[in-house]
């Protein structure tokens, strides 16, 4: 039998109660249901269209996007076309026993890195400011539309 000398040497006599747990922040509330109703019958107060901001960054991401894209695949396509159609040029050695073949395959690596720096760095360039502003507008909008009710 142990004993309760308010030092904790060993075992309780009482088991006592646990710790009150850690206080966490609230849970935000759950996002609401989607209705499967009839669409609402007014009209949004600013067409997605008119929008110019918004266009502005779809048209920017839509742009960076598609470039990146079209650089990776297109190396990888050359790729393949010489692989297919270009047998003796892609057996020709480069370094001692790797060929060209191999070369060029072992570069996908470095060139899909890099295409993923030059992503996130036009990214931050020309696309990350503008989504910026349009979140500051959004804000702004909602802000104003809580202080009309």
């Amino acid at each position: 039998m142990a004993f309760n000398t308010g030092e904790q040497h060993g075992f309780f006599d009482d088991y006592g109660t646990y710790p009150d747990s850690p206080s966490h922040p609230p849970r935000p509330p759950h996002p609401p249901r989607p209705s499967y109703g009839p669409p609402p019958t007014h009209a949004p107060s600013v067409p997605a269209h008119a929008d110019t901001e918004l266009l502005r960054l779809r048209s920017a991401y839509r742009w960076l996007r598609r470039s990146m894209t079209v650089a990776v695949l297109g190396y990888f396509t050359v790729y393949l076309g010489m692989a297919a159609y270009l047998p003796d040029l892609m057996a020709r050695s480069v370094f001692g026993a790797i060929n060209l073949g191999v070369f060029l395959g072992l570069l996908l690596i470095p060139i899909t890195l890099l295409t993923i720096l030059t992503y996130e760095l036009f990214a931050r360039v020309t696309v990350d400011p503008i989504s910026h502003r349009v979140r500051i507008a959004d804000e702004e909008r909602r802000e104003s539309e809580e202080d009309g009710r």
